[in-house]
């Protein structure tokens, strides 16, 4: 977004300067008088007007306004608990926060849970070569245990700045998975030069 508006301000701070030098070249080349007088004027304003856009581009360079973007802040919550004798109700509580001074306006969601252990050393061998082949190995691809989209309708879920939303979710998965990493990202659909999102992924061991 910042290099849509950085492009914008280049091309008319472009169109200043050069309308600009245009009137800086009439100003010398006419004579004195009401004319020369009122294109000076006019030079006055478009070299105040230089100036404005100027500072604006710099702003923009400089990421001042990068406050006024929509940012959450995504925690996780797990608990569990033993049902049966073969299975655990785990349940997660995603607290969204905006961090921002813009609201945030969501649409979509994702929760991947991923089974880390038990396993075997033939399956942490190809997760870790398959993340290495990617050139990312911060992010290991673990055998999925279960997924779940969250979808809300336009301006259905808004997130004001400094307000918190909840999303609780729940699985039950067998008790003989010991370690699990849960992963959630969230879009916000508003923006057309590409959607902004945020991740977030907590491992969590299930402890007797």
């Amino acid at each position: 977004m910042q290099e849509k508006y950085f492009g914008s301000l280049l091309i008319v701070l472009g169109g200043i300067l050069g309308l600009l030098l245009i009137i800086a070249i009439l100003h010398g080349l006419l004579p004195g008088g009401e004319i020369k007088d009122s294109v000076g004027i006019v030079q006055s304003f478009v070299t105040a007007a230089a100036v404005i856009v100027a500072g604006f581009l710099a702003i923009v360079k400089w990421e001042l306004f990068r406050d006024f973007e929509p940012h959450l802040t995504i925690s996780h919550n797990v608990k569990h608990r033993s049902i049966g004798e073969s299975y655990v109700h785990l349940d997660v509580t995603v607290t969204l926060r905006n961090s921002s001074k813009v609201k945030v306006e969501l649409q979509e969601g994702f929760l991947v849970l991923q089974k880390i252990s038990p396993t075997t050393d033939e399956i942490v061998e190809r997760v870790y070569a398959e993340a290495f082949a990617h050139g990312n190995v911060e992010d290991f691809e673990w055998p999925v245990l279960e997924e779940q989209v969250r979808q809300w309708q336009r301006r259905e879920l808004i997130i004001e700045p400094g307000e918190s939303h909840s999303d609780l979710l729940e699985f039950i998965i067998s008790s003989e998975v010991r370690t699990v990493q849960l992963y959630t990202f969230y879009y916000d659909h508003r923006f057309t030069d590409g959607d902004i999102g945020w991740s977030m992924a907590t491992v969590y061991d299930i402890m007797d």
